[in-house]
């Protein structure tokens, strides 16, 4: 069996095995996703089940093993849009730009300056020199060039030392410093 698809973004259990996930992140995907899934949708998904060390390694793995890191982040960009369908400007699941809980937004421009108000509030920035401020409980990606190509971190309101308001950047190696 091949992981081969036409679809680059594609995630799927064949795919996740190959790459050595655990267990239960196995069990968890084949539950979420048992035809497989889009990347991003995936990511939404890990997000909403708080499962953030798997999303932390699967985008690990993605950004290592595709090299269409446009599409990576078209994925990203198209499911924020689809979680946010439908959703009122200050409720949860936001739109793009706005605040509330549950927030989810995308940003590609370079240099954006993001505030992510909201309990929960997700952000994904594919413009490099982003800074942004979290939330309680808020995510986000952040792209940054190592020279050869474009590579995410991700930060975790309450996790290795980001806190709520305070706004970070990425330094020229990817480490995430106070603005």
């Amino acid at each position: 069996m091949s992981t081969k698809t036409t679809n680059p973004t594609e995630i799927t259990l064949l795919r996740i095995r190959e790459w050595g996930a655990c267990g239960g992140g196995r069990d968890w995907f084949r539950e979420k996703f048992p035809q497989g899934g889009d990347y991003g949708l995936v990511m939404n998904a890990l997000y909403e089940d708080k499962r953030f060390g798997d999303a932390q390694w699967l985008a690990s793995k993605v950004f290592t093993e595709i090299k269409d890191t446009a599409a990576i982040v078209g994925s990203e960009v198209a499911a924020i849009q689809a979680a946010t369908n439908d959703k009122d400007e200050n409720g949860d699941g936001a739109r793009i730009g706005s605040s509330g809980d549950s927030a989810r937004i995308g940003s590609s421009g370079y240099d954006a300056r993001i505030k992510c108000e909201g309990k929960n509030a997700v952000v994904a920035a594919a413009g490099q020199r982003t800074h942004v401020t979290l939330s309680e409980g808020g995510a986000a990606s952040l792209v940054w060039y190592d020279g050869k190509r474009a590579r995410f971190t991700n930060l975790y309101e309450g996790e290795d030392g980001i806190e709520a308001g305070v706004e970070y950047r990425l330094d020229d190696a990817g480490k995430v410093v106070r603005a």
